[in-house]
C-alpha cells in the first residue's frame, strides 16, 4: 500500500468520520502534541510509562525518517497517531521477527477518547500489515498496566511473552495473527469486575463450582470472594497467578474462565485450575481451545518447565479432553473430595515442556 492509497475512515464521534492516512514531517509539531498531550494525561492518572518530557522535536522528527507515521484526522485536525516499523529488536530481543509490523506511539487526543477511535487505529494497521504480506501485527505495553494489558486483549492481540527493556521498563509482548478464527476460535484477556456476573452464573448449582473450582470458591460466589481472588494477580512478571477471561473472537461473547496458579518460576512450573464454561457452548471444541490456550501460556509465554492439574475421577469428558492434549496422569488423592454422600478420588496429571513442544510440532 503506498502513501497516496494508504487511508480509510475509521468511526468518529461527531461527522461522518475520521480518515488515517501516512503522514508526512510536515506534521511532525501535530504528532508531538498528540504524544505529550497523551503522556500529561498519563502522569495526572498516576501512569508512569510516558513522560511529557521525553517527546521532543528532535525525537519526533526522526520517527520520519525511521519507520512510518499514521495520523488519524478529523476535518485536517489530527485526533490520533501511530507508528509502524517492520523490526523491533529493542522491545522484541531474540523473538524479533522482519515478517512482522510493530506498532508503537499509539495515542488519541482528548477530545476523542472513548469514542472507539484507538480500536479503530488499531485495526487499520492490522489490515494493513495483512496488506504488506506480514505474517502479523505485534506491540508492547507496561507489564503493570493490568487495563491496558485488557484493552488489547479483548482487540484480539495474544500475549506472547515478556521483556525487561533498558531502564529497567518491563514489558508484555503481543501479536495479533491476521487469520480468521471461526465462530468457536477463542480469544482470552485478564479477568476483570466486568466477568463477575458471568462467573457466578456459570457456577450454579454448588455441585458444579466444587467440581469445576474445587476447594477455591464456597457457594455462592460473591463479589468479594472474587475481588480477593484477584487480588494480586495478573502480573505478567511478579504474580504467583494469571487469571483469564475466555471470550468468542467472532463475537466478543464471554464463554469461559481459567487460571494459571501457583507460578514457581524457580522451578519453572504452574498448575492450571478452575476451567469454568458457559453450558451453552459445550460440544463445540472450546474447553479443547481453552486447555490449548493454557498451555501456549505456560510453555510459550512464562516458558515453565511443566504443568499440572486435577480432575475427579467422575469427570470422565475432562479427563478425556486433558488425556487428547497430552496430559498424562501422574498420581491419585485418594478419596479427596465429598460429593452427596460418597468420597471421589482427585487424579493429578501433568505435562512436560518437551512433550508440548513435541505434539506442537507434530500438530
Amino acid at each position: 500500500m503506498s502513501r497516496n492509497d494508504s487511508e480509510e475512515r475509521a468511526p468518529g464521534k461527531n461527522g461522518p468520520g475520521i480518515v488515517i492516512r501516512q503522514a508526512g514531517p510536515e506534521r511532525a509539531r501535530e504528532v508531538l502534541e498528540l504524544l505529550r498531550g497523551a503522556a500529561e494525561w498519563m502522569r495526572e492518572n498516576g501512569l508512569t510509562q510516558w513522560k511529557p518530557e521525553q517527546f521532543t522535536e528532535a525525537g519526533v522528527a526522526s520517527y520520519f525518517a525511521e519507520r512510518e507515521v499514521y495520523v488519524a484526522e478529523d476535518e485536517g485536525k489530527a485526533a490520533g497517531v501511530f507508528t509502524l516499523q517492520f523490526s523491533d529488536p529493542e522491545y522484541w530481543g531474540r523473538r524479533n521477527d522482519p515478517r512482522y509490523a510493530y506498532l508503537h506511539r499509539l495515542a488519541v487526543g482528548q477530545a476523542y477518547r472513548g469514542g472507539g477511535l484507538g480500536a479503530a487505529m488499531l485495526q487499520y494497521a492490522a489490515d494493513l500489515a495483512r496488506h504488506r504480506g506480514c505474517l502479523g501485527l505485534r506491540l508492547d505495553t507496561v507489564a503493570n498496566n493490568v487495563k491496558l494489558n485488557r484493552y488489547y486483549q479483548t482487540r484480539g492481540f495474544r500475549l506472547m511473552g515478556m521483556n525487561e527493556i533498558s531502564g529497567g521498563k518491563k514489558v508484555n509482548l503481543y501479536e495479533r495473527l491476521p487469520e480468521q478464527a471461526g465462530a468457536n476460535g477463542i480469544g482470552v484477556r485478564f479477568f476483570a469486575p466486568d466477568d463477575f456476573e458471568a462467573f457466578t452464573r456459570w457456577t450454579e448449582p454448588p455441585e458444579f463450582l466444587k467440581q469445576w473450582a474445587g476447594p477455591c470458591f464456597q457457594h455462592p460466589v460473591t463479589a468479594s470472594a472474587l475481588s480477593a481472588y484477584l487480588e494480586g494477580a495478573n502480573h505478567t512478571v511478579e504474580s504467583d497467578k494469571l487469571v483469564f477471561s475466555v471470550f468468542l473472537r467472532q463475537t466478543g461473547e464471554t464463554v469461559g474462565h481459567f487460571r494459571l496458579a501457583a507460578i514457581d518460576r524457580d522451578n519453572g512450573s504452574a498448575r492450571i485450575g478452575t476451567v469454568v464454561m458457559d453450558e451453552a457452548c459445550r460440544g463445540r471444541g472450546i474447553g479443547r481451545r481453552i486447555i490449548a490456550e493454557a498451555q501456549r501460556i505456560g510453555f510459550e509465554v512464562l516458558e515453565l518447565h511443566r504443568l499440572s492439574l486435577g480432575v475427579f475421577d467422575f469427570n470422565r469428558q475432562a479427563r478425556a479432553t486433558y488425556e487428547a492434549a497430552g496430559f498424562r496422569t501422574e498420581g491419585c488423592q485418594r478419596e479427596a473430595a465429598l460429593f452427596g454422600e460418597s468420597y471421589v478420588d482427585l487424579i493429578e496429571m501433568g505435562i512436560l515442556d518437551r512433550e508440548w513442544k513435541e505434539r506442537s510440532e507434530n500438530n
